[in-house]
């Protein structure tokens, strides 16, 4: 029997075993025993790389292997010391008569008997063995020697090291359903059972592949979608020309839905494979499991080879051949690029579509690929308005637009920010938005789970750079960045090690000008960590809004940069310079202005402030006043600028006598007092010099009134009469800009000393005239198509888009729909797109869809008119919308 070595008496049951020496005989020929079971176990395990037809139990031998021309013998032994000749004697003499059964033919195959110990040989023993008279069919295996033959398993020296064998050899056996060490004592309790003569004492390779419960079954589906899938801003296709493509995004970018969604209207078999569960040595294996279980035929799967891992992946990838295969491979930033090499070189025939976050290795790993990374963009304002809709919590579109700059767009965290606005803020978006951005939101949102950790992994330069990307808020030159982070303390060194780190963990964005930014869903999150020292805030600051003056005054200036470099003034109480550019007219075509109603307000309510300042501060927010229609509003600071002049007069000048004079022809206007309004304008007229741009600024604020009072024959003469005047000025003719285009114009008025200031106030007379004549039923002729190519010209974007509705309408009137589509598609959406005027975009959108519908494209007439309801507007632009459902429908029905 068995033996193994002593335990001294182990109390582990509490009362000590009362005979100690049985106990220690019943443990040692227990483990002797599980010895054996586990060494047939593992023969097992290597059944098909042995080649077996048969593993034998309990029959002549412990263990009978039969394999082609041969007949493998094995006794197992276990002992506490040495093996010596007694151990082995009756097992050498018994294989006598194996031997001779054998060589009568009685059996087939040549015999063997090989001697499984687990302890080396004693001396003596060991000089027997090596004499040369030991016989030659008789091997001796321990710990200390090689197997005679390679399948064959290793002895072992215990227990322990033979179950950790068997696992790892378990491990290897393909489309196992088991848990390797739960394979393991399947088998080893599947030899005991045989051994016990009950049942078939005989495994062969069927009754194996039963054991080892092999199945090849599809195991992974595309995820259940949680939601009715909202698609992404210009999201690809799933299945490209190209064979293997990287699809990136922070965790909650929507990339599984987006694949899971595009799967259902995939013509073509896919296979999905999510890689999160799995050690990433594992991932080819199964990969290998899902591709058999959809691909291959039962003769196929029987003939694959009984290897594992990549080696597996490729065998599989040999029975695909002519068979179309396409993979999506989820969660692949748990690989490294090589192993994800390895995995499509593995197949090289099928079409890979791999998704992930962004890595640090992502730039390796595209390189080794050949590829170029992808990514999507995440939901357009329409999906984030109907999410937030649904939730009870509808948004204006500037709200959208700000919720769209913290969260990215990405649908995880737009879901999550909806449902924070209607559980925490009563359903009031724009009120949580503020507490996110200001970082004082009490819930906890997925967002911030997801991107603090890998905010937190980053190292301190890293973080530092980050922060100073958010402080700036748009995108930056690396020499401006320089300029930061040099006040920062931050070392160029620390700082381009920042930037290459933030690239690798997609943290990072280059526009297509190069310049640098934060992707927007981090943005809120990276100003955690700005310093937060007041001095060294105030400092970067005022560092910043210097580099946005010097850039928008050497001809960088972008609608982006001035509205920052605008809030920076306010924000740092520069009113030296926000002031005058307050009083400037393009002040008023930007919609940021209203935002610097504030900083205004407290100038204007400083009475030890210099009157000049005051006044330019009280003219900004009368004239925003008028832009609102708020009359009141108007009324209380046309008073106070009248107030401050008559008290200052002697500190006034020509253009404050314009502009108090300007204000107060609007209010007598409102009030329907046309005498006071003509009285207002001659007793500034009087003051003014002929011809100069004073009096034709008054002239046409006069017009402007006039025109509010409905006087519309006369503002007509007016206006014709001004556009004569600046177009002298300008020192152009009618035939330089009939047919002419903007670049044209734009060439003859260069080289002179034009004022663009001029080109859009002769845009705002051509304008006027059209509005006039329009009132009075009379062709328009061409006034408001040069009023926006003048509108243009001055960059005056809002007075650009608001007279195009006003052609498009005509066209439409005239049935001229393409050009209307035209102008709406290729000029005013796409302005009121890039300069942020999301107030006027939903109107030209909503006359969109009006003129899709008189084209008789009527479903995309709904869809779009549908969009826009899902915003939450002011009442008047509401009942518009309306208005064009209903004449979109009563097109539809005639």
């Amino acid at each position: 029997m068995p033996e193994i070595p002593e335990y001294p008496d182990a109390s582990v049951h509490g009362d000590p075993a009362i005979d100690a020496s049985q106990l220690i005989r019943i443990t040692s020929l227990h483990r002797g025993f599980l010895y054996q079971h586990l060494y047939a176990a593992a023969c097992l395990l290597r059944f098909k790389t042995a080649g077996l037809h048969k593993l034998l139990v309990e029959r002549d031998e412990d263990l009978e292997a039969v394999l082609p021309g041969r007949h493998l013998y094995l006794q197992v032994k276990t002992r506490s010391k040495p093996l010596q000749w007694g151990d082995i004697s009756g097992a050498v003499d018994s294989f006598t008569a194996v031997r001779a059964r054998h060589a009568e033919g009685r059996r087939p195959g040549h015999p063997q008997l090989v001697i499984v110990a687990n302890t080396p040989p004693g001396p003596q023993l060991a000089a027997k063995t090596a004499a040369a008279d030991w016989p030659a069919d008789i091997t001796l295996l321990t710990p200390q020697t090689t197997p005679p033959h390679a399948w064959l398993p290793p002895a072992w020296r215990d227990l322990e090291e033979g179950i950790a064998w068997c696992t790892r050899e378990a491990a290897h056996v393909p489309f196992s359903s088991l848990a390797p060490l739960t394979l393991v004592w399947k088998l080893a309790a599947r030899v005991v059972y045989a051994c016990t003569g009950h049942g078939d004492q005989a495994f062969t390779a069927e009754t194996v592949e039963d054991l080892y419960e092999q199945f090849v079954q599809e195991l992974q589906a595309f995820p259940a979608l949680d939601h009715d899938y909202l698609p992404q801003a210009d999201e690809p296709g799933l299945l490209t020309e190209d064979r293997v493509r990287l699809i990136t995004g922070f965790s909650g970018a929507g990339k599984t839905a987006w694949a899971a969604h595009a799967a259902q209207h995939c013509p073509e078999p896919l296979t999905y494979f999510d890689t999160a569960a799995l050690a990433a040595d594992a991932v080819a294996g199964s990969l290998a499991r899902e591709l058999a279980a959809r691909h291959l035929s039962t003769g196929q799967r029987a003939d694959l080879p009984h290897t594992f891992g990549i080696d597996l992946l490729r065998a599989v990838h040999h029975h695909l051949a002519g068979t179309p295969v396409a993979v999506v491979l989820d969660n692949v930033h748990r690989l490294s690029a090589a192993e994800l090499q390895q995995i499509t070189q593995a197949l090289p025939t099928a079409r890979l579509v791999l998704l992930g976050q962004p890595r640090p290795d992502q730039v390796v790993l595209t390189a080794r690929l050949g590829i170029t990374g992808e990514s999507l963009n995440g939901w357009n304002a329409d999906r984030v308005a109907q999410v937030l809709t649904d939730a009870g919590a509808p948004a204006d579109a500037a709200t959208i637009g700000r919720l769209m700059t913290l969260t990215g767009g990405l649908p995880l965290y737009v879901r999550n920010a909806a449902l924070l606005a209607q559980n925490h803020y009563a359903h009031d978006t724009a009120r949580m938005c503020q507490a996110l951005t200001d970082r004082e939101h009490t819930a906890p949102t997925a967002q911030d789970l997801i991107l603090e950790e890998t905010f937190e992994g980053l190292a301190p330069h890293a973080q530092a750079t980050a922060s100073l990307l958010a402080l700036a808020e748009i995108p930056l030159a690396q020499d401006e960045l320089s300029r930061l982070a040099q006040d920062a303390d931050l070392s160029p060194q620390d700082c381009a090690r920042g930037l290459r780190t933030l690239t690798g963990f997609g943290i990072l964005q280059r526009t297509g000008d190069g310049l640098t930014t934060l992707h927007d869903a981090v943005r809120a999150l990276a100003t955690d960590y700005t310093p937060h020292q007041p001095d060294t805030q105030q400092q970067l600051d005022l560092t910043l809004s210097a580099i946005l003056y010097d850039s928008l005054t050497s001809g960088s200036a972008s609608s982006s940069r001035l509205a920052r470099w605008a809030r920076l003034l306010a924000r740092t109480e520069q009113t030296d310079q926000l002031l005058p550019f307050a009083s400037h007219d393009y002040f008023f075509d930007q919609p940021f202005a209203a935002d610097l109603k504030p900083t205004l307000q407290m100038v204007a309510d400083d009475h030890a402030a210099r009157p000049i300042d005051r006044f330019d501060a009280l003219n900004a927010l009368a004239s925003l006043a008028l832009d609102a229609d708020d009359t009141a509003a108007h009324k209380q600071l046309t008073g106070e600028l009248t107030a401050l002049v008559d008290a200052d007069h002697e500190d006034g000048g020509i253009r404050e006598m314009v502009v108090l004079a300007g204000h107060q022809m609007h209010q007598h206007a409102y009030e329907g007092d046309i005498a006071a309004l003509n009285a207002t304008y001659l007793a500034a007229r009087a003051a003014l010099p002929k011809n100069s741009a004073a009096r034709r600024v008054l002239r046409y604020n006069h017009a402007k009134c006039l025109y509010q009072v409905g006087l519309y024959m006369q503002v007509d003469t007016i206006a014709l009469n001004l556009v004569e005047t600046y177009m002298a000025h300008l020192g152009l003719e009618a035939d330089d800009i009939v047919g002419a285009s903007v670049e044209q114009v734009a060439a003859r008025l260069d080289g002179a000393d034009t004022d663009l200031d001029d080109c859009k106030r002769l845009a705002d007379c051509l304008a006027l005239r059209a509005r006039c004549r329009r009132q009075l039923g009379q062709p328009f002729g061409l006034a408001a198509l040069h009023a926006l190519k003048f509108y243009q010209l001055a960059q005056a974007w809002r007075h650009f888009v608001i007279i195009g509705q006003d052609i498009v309408d005509d066209f439409v009137e005239l049935g001229d729909l393409p050009q209307a589509m035209k102008l709406l598609d290729d000029a005013l959406i796409p302005a009121a797109q890039r300069q942020a005027l999301a107030d006027l975009l939903l109107g030209v959108r909503a006359q969109r869809a009006v003129v899709l519908a008189h084209s008789g494209a009527f479903a995309e007439a709904r869809t779009e008119i549908e969009s826009l309801l899902r915003y939450h507007v002011p009442p008047r632009q509401a009942q518009e919308i309306n208005n064009q459902k209903n004449l979109i429908e009563l097109l539809a029905r005639q």
